[in-house]
């Protein structure tokens, strides 16, 4: 997809008046060669009367004329109306007005051939060679224009996901600072040694989560994990148990940023861990391109139904950044949620719509 900038550059090349003789030099032969095949059966080919090389410069200038004044208008900042009626109108009286000189100098060249037998054929070939032209014209800049409106569109369309992306993302940092506050609290004066290493713990995983990424790859977010998992382990002991199958080929795949970690904080929540009934958080690669969080569901007493919060911040982030949708199922007391890993090669070109558009709001 052509950016506004590669786009203006894109127009300038093909509003050149390096195009517009090319157009022409092969507008020229082809009139002029549709002029000889429709004249044999008056013996009008390669003969002096009908003198086929100042067919060929006579086409070729009216149509490069006629091309390059279109051109001009085009890129000018006339009104859209003002860009038709004139380009049009001017090219129209600048094609006749080319026509009638070269008839007068056709009749100077070839004074055996007079001017009144001539200005008729000619005038109206003319004419009907710049009414060409203007339409070639007009063609080049309603599709260009419509290209360009196209992107137009998709670039609002880009902003606006991308402007609701960053609200999401805002809402992220604070909610995962909150439940890590509430558990250090829980520890402090109870088992001020846990909550000494929990503090360690959680300041190297909110440097993690200050960084300001889109995605990252899985095993950068694995090391995080790991750090998490360190945390719940401080707090619930033995209690729960984090079971782990990576693929390692999958390793320099791209995920969004916490989004392992709050597939686990989702599990805690809506999932009883004591010593009788301690929970087991299995993470996992599949085949199909995504990482699986997985537990046994074991429901807390209270309310905590629903998809909640944090899975649906996370579907949406994924919607709106990569275009992919995360998995939720139930199946046989097992309840998991799957979400996508980004092949490098897609994740790259992710990436630079992200930064285009964020170059373009600086």
């Amino acid at each position: 997809m052509l950016s506004p900038k590669h786009l203006v550059l894109h127009n300038t090349r093909i509003f050149s008046t390096r195009f517009a003789l090319l157009i022409a030099l092969v507008g020229g032969l082809l009139l002029t060669g549709f002029m000889l095949l429709t004249n044999l059966d008056k013996g009008w080919i390669l003969d002096d009367d009908f003198h086929s090389l100042f067919a060929f410069a006579s086409n070729t200038a009216i149509l490069f004329a006629v091309l390059a004044l279109s051109f001009s208008i085009i890129k000018s900042g006339l009104p859209l109306v003002w860009k038709y009626i004139l380009g049009a109108t001017a090219s129209l009286v600048v094609g006749i007005a080319l026509s009638l000189l070269l008839a007068w100098l056709y009749d100077l060249l070839y004074n055996d051939q007079p001017f009144r037998d001539h200005d008729s054929i000619n005038l109206t070939r003319d004419i009907v060679t710049t009414v060409i032209a203007i339409l070639i014209s007009l063609t080049l800049f309603n599709i260009m224009r419509h290209q360009q409106l196209r992107i137009e569109k998709e670039q609002l369309q880009t902003e606006n996901l991308m402007v609701r992306y960053e609200a999401l993302e805002n809402q992220l940092d604070p909610h995962f600072l909150f439940n890590s506050l509430n558990t250090l609290s829980g520890l402090i004066g109870s088992d001020d040694n846990k909550a000494k290493k929990y503090l360690q713990q959680l300041a190297s995983s909110y440097r993690y989560i200050m960084q300001s990424r889109h995605l990252v790859d899985l095993d950068q977010e694995l090391q995080f994990v790991k750090s998490y998992c360190e945390m719940i382990q401080i707090r619930y002991g033995e209690n729960i148990t984090f079971v782990r199958d990576i693929n390692p080929d999958v390793l320099h795949y791209q995920i969004i940023p916490i989004s392992i970690q709050l597939l686990i904080e989702n599990a805690l929540k809506h999932n009883t861990v004591s010593s009788r009934h301690p929970l087991t958080v299995t993470l996992s690669t599949t085949d199909h391109n995504t990482f699986r969080v997985s537990n046994p569901i074991q429901p807390k007493q209270e309310n905590t139904s629903g998809m909640g919060l944090g899975l649906a911040n996370l579907a949406k982030r994924y919607s709106l950044l990569c275009d992919k949708e995360i998995d939720i199922s139930k199946n046989n007391g097992i309840f998991s949620v799957e979400v996508p890993v980004i092949p490098p090669s897609v994740a790259a070109s992710i990436i630079n719509k992200r930064q285009y558009y964020e170059d373009r709001n600086h």
